[in-house]
């Protein structure tokens, strides 16, 4: 059996959110997990030695340079969640032209085409949960995870008049800190600060309708699509991910996050049927799909040296590869975009494309 070296962030420990990969994974090759905090200074001098036929990056961007000078592995594949990444900003991506990208978000998924990365798109979906009670409509399920979604923003998309209770969950996300809600909640918050098990919490989202998705910006979105999978009426912001999967007013609400406005609430009923439904299909979708993952792994990286260097580096990083042009050069102004590329420290092994 090959093996894989999974390196995942410290955090997916907790949260078991990596887990479905890692079943699927599992089913073809034996996986050694390694769990880093990418905030940190990372040795990796434990994993010294080691040999993998797969080297799997879920989520973070450690240097690959740096992690061939300790372990061996004959492929890599990367993937990137949406709430981290959103653009090719990082100097890392010149390490990863040489990986296959398996991405859950079709925004990112076209961000890394159009900068001719070897990016493969599939979209994931929870399998339909047992549903207990379609909830009251009158009560809000909110994990208040950061600070950029919080009961005052609740407050501009719902009147709190309408609400009977609110479910708020206190477990903030890393570097993030509680907000107390204000005196309009009064007599209708209900705590909850974490769960012994999925199924406990599970029985928690299901009193209430509505649930608010917690984040800006998703990477998949495991909870607000474990409460689709549950049949609630999922109130998100206009972004990735929850806009690919969300369609506003059918399958959900969505708002726009800089300026929210009231919700008219008229057809919660109707949306969580069609989101049970929308749910079911796409799961069987996802089932009859996954195992290509495992083909595309081990593929060689289809990608286009000429799209990397004018996107990634011309487009996006234009300020720091003026940092590296000679003055001569930055007087003349008669340079063109691989001259330029010649003064960059890239690590490229393919030629240098003719200029047209």
């Amino acid at each position: 059996m090959k093996s894989i070296l999974f390196i995942g962030h410290e955090f997916h420990q907790k949260t078991k959110s990596s887990n479905f990969i890692l079943d699927l994974l599992s089913t073809k090759y034996s996986v050694d997990k390694f769990f880093i905090d990418p905030d940190n200074d990372n040795s990796f001098e434990e994993l010294s030695g080691k040999a993998y036929d797969i080297l799997i990056l879920w989520q973070v961007m450690p240097p690959i340079s740096k992690l061939k000078n300790i372990i061996k592995f004959n492929h890599c594949a990367f993937f990137p969640m949406y709430d981290n990444t959103k653009t090719l900003n990082s100097q890392l991506w010149s390490e990863y032209t040489d990986c296959n990208i398996i991405n859950f978000s079709k925004a990112f998924h076209n961000t890394c085409k159009n900068a001719g990365l070897s990016s493969y798109y599939i979209q994931y979906f929870p399998k339909p949960i047992e549903v207990f009670d379609m909830g009251d409509e009158n009560s809000i399920f909110f994990w208040q995870r950061s600070e950029k979604i919080t009961t005052k923003t609740l407050e501009k998309l719902i009147s709190t008049k309408n609400i009977n209770k609110l479910y708020l969950h206190k477990s903030p996300d890393p570097k993030n800190k509680f907000i107390k809600p204000s005196k309009q909640w009064k007599d209708k918050v209900i705590y909850s600060s974490w769960f012994n098990t999925k199924q406990e919490m599970q029985e928690y989202i299901q009193k209430s309708a509505l649930y608010i998705t917690p984040r800006k910006y998703e990477g998949i979105g495991m909870s607000f699509l474990e409460a689709m999978a549950a049949g609630r009426c999922v109130i998100a912001p206009n972004y990735p991910t929850m806009n690919e999967y969300i369609v506003n007013g059918e399958t959900g609400y969505l708002y726009n996050l800089k300026k929210p406005k009231a919700i008219n609430l008229n057809n919660i009923r109707k949306i969580q049927k069609n989101t049970l439904e929308y749910i079911k299909r796409g799961y069987n979708n996802w089932e009859q799909d996954k195992y290509k993952i495992l083909e595309y792994i081990e593929t060689k990286p289809n990608i286009d040296i000429n799209k990397i260097n004018e996107y990634i580096y011309l487009k996006n990083i234009k300020t720091k590869i003026l940092g590296f042009i000679p003055t001569k050069i930055k007087q003349t102004q008669n340079y063109t975009k691989y001259e330029i590329l010649n003064f960059i420290p890239l690590r490229f092994n393919n030629p240098k494309p003719k200029d047209s």
